[in-house]
């Protein structure tokens, strides 16, 4: 069965005709689609082969950024990996992906980006226009769709032998729907919903995400997490969590399942009070001196108690920061110094430290690299938010805010993977914009593409990536 397709460019009209077919390999139906010209009269279906016509009309496309996306996630098998789970939807998908890549800007804009950008002849069957946004959103917000992504990815980073971290943040936004609610964010109080983010510790990939109404706090976020990751087979030996995660029922929990955790201490609790009182005046000593990098640190470690069960305790102190806090403190409090002398005092053993605990013993020399491990979500986040247009959320339903975190989760996999690619020499972003600068020149049945610059060739050969002069259409 075929029907088909046109495609408006400039001011003129494509056909293409589109042909279904099963594909035995992936159990599943696929689309192939063939170019048969301009358009000159669409009810009596008649296209004319534009290399027949003397006066052919040719324009010009950006083309090196969403070349060089394409190539990549096939390198990297992700764009296999989503051919297989979605069948139909990939091209729109990937379109999608390409543009959050390329731009990060609001939805209302995809469609014209993709009318100037050669990602209109690499995906034909991509449909970026509002109203087909919205409906392909609410899609993707379907539960067995998303379970069967995962399904299919995580086994391609789980391997049982590094931890995951598990973080989540805030998304403000003024939409009336049950998984808006009013909720921390910062210092201050405000309608939100949750993003939960798992990261695989070793390859410092995104592994895992859930949304959360927005007044449900992280404490009581992990048991189910750590459940959910089960269905997938994720059976790690070791999480590492910021300290909102901290509280007797997940701390139990985690010594019930046998999973080993690092975890900050909160300043509130008793215990880190007590520590304090016991070891702070003795952390600065020799014996307790660490190097990371180009830090200095004081590290101690100390055997404890965890509501019950054995736990090890690790006092941080770093000098520098102690000294600003120590300035900071005077500063603020130096005249009435002997009114809160107690007071000071404990404040004082305070600054610039910080306690760890941790269900099993780690050498002192790399507790605290270990437990920075969670700043690879925080710079996730940042992603997120800043490279990726995460923020503001501009939809109106809860199916498509679900669907849209779903596509913003796959956005930010191969971001993640491109970006580790790439190193530290060049960011994503001026990446793209100057592969940007990378035009095509489309005629009839070719494509001719401009020649690269001398840092368009650095950074094509740095992903290994061959440009074509010229291609057929």
């Amino acid at each position: 069965m075929s029907f088909f397709r046109y495609k408006k460019i400039g001011k003129q009209e494509y056909a293409y005709e589109i042909t279904a077919h099963w594909d035995k390999a992936t159990k599943s139906s696929k689309q192939k689609s063939r170019y048969m010209g301009v358009v000159v009269d669409k009810k009596k279906k008649i296209f004319e082969r534009r290399a027949q016509r003397k006066d052919a009309e040719r324009f010009i496309l950006d083309y090196g950024d969403s070349f060089v996306i394409q190539k990549f996630l096939e390198q990297s098998g992700f764009a296999k990996l989503l051919e297989n789970v979605f069948g139909n939807e990939t091209q729109t998908l990937q379109a999608l992906i390409t543009y959050r890549l390329c731009y990060g800007s609001a939805m209302m804009y995809a469609k014209p980006w993709l009318e100037g950008n050669y990602a209109q002849l690499q995906y034909p069957q991509a449909d970026l226009s509002s109203q087909r946004l919205s409906e392909f959103f609410k899609r993707f917000s379907d539960e067995g769709k998303q379970q069967t992504f995962f399904r299919e990815y995580i086994p391609t980073l789980s391997t049982g032998d590094s931890g995951i971290i598990i973080d989540g943040t805030s998304l403000p936004n003024q939409i009336h729907i049950p998984l808006t609610a009013w909720g921390l964010c910062g210092e201050e109080i405000d309608k939100q919903a949750r993003f939960l983010l798992v990261v695989d510790e070793k390859s410092k990939s995104p592994l895992y995400f859930r949304t959360l109404p927005g007044n449900i706090v992280d404490v009581s976020t992990l048991s189910n997490t750590i459940k959910e990751l089960k269905q997938y087979g994720v059976k790690k030996a070791f999480t590492f969590l910021d300290a909102g995660f901290f509280s007797e029922g997940n701390i139990k929990e985690m010594y019930d399942e046998g999973m080993h955790f690092l975890t900050r201490l909160p300043a509130q609790r008793v215990l880190y009070k007590e520590l304090v009182a016991a070891h702070a005046k003795s952390l600065e000593s020799g014996p307790n001196i660490v190097r990371m990098g180009e830090r200095g640190l004081f590290v101690k470690q100390v055997e404890t108690t965890l509501f019950g069960k054995k736990a090890f305790a690790y006092l941080v102190m770093d000098p520098k920061r102690k000294g600003r806090e120590v300035n900071r403190l005077i500063v603020q409090n130096g005249d009435e110094a002997e009114k809160n002398a107690a007071d000071l005092e404990y404040a004082l053993s305070t600054r610039g430290l910080m306690i760890l605990v941790s269900s099993f013993p780690a050498p002192k020399s790399d507790v605290v690299e270990t437990y920075y491990l969670r700043q690879v979500v925080e710079m996730m986040f940042g992603f997120s938010k800043d490279d990726l247009g995460l923020l503001p959320l501009r939809v109106h339903s809860e199916d498509a805010l679900r669907g849209f975190l779903f596509v913003q989760f796959l956005t930010l996999i191969a971001f993640t993977q491109l970006k580790q690619k790439l190193g530290v020499k060049y960011t994503i972003e001026d990446v793209l914009v100057r592969m940007r600068n990378l035009k095509c020149k489309v005629y009839p049945n070719d494509l001719i593409v401009s020649e690269l610059t001398k840092k368009q060739r650095e950074i094509v050969e740095k992903l290994g990536i061959i440009v074509p002069k010229t291609t057929g259409i």
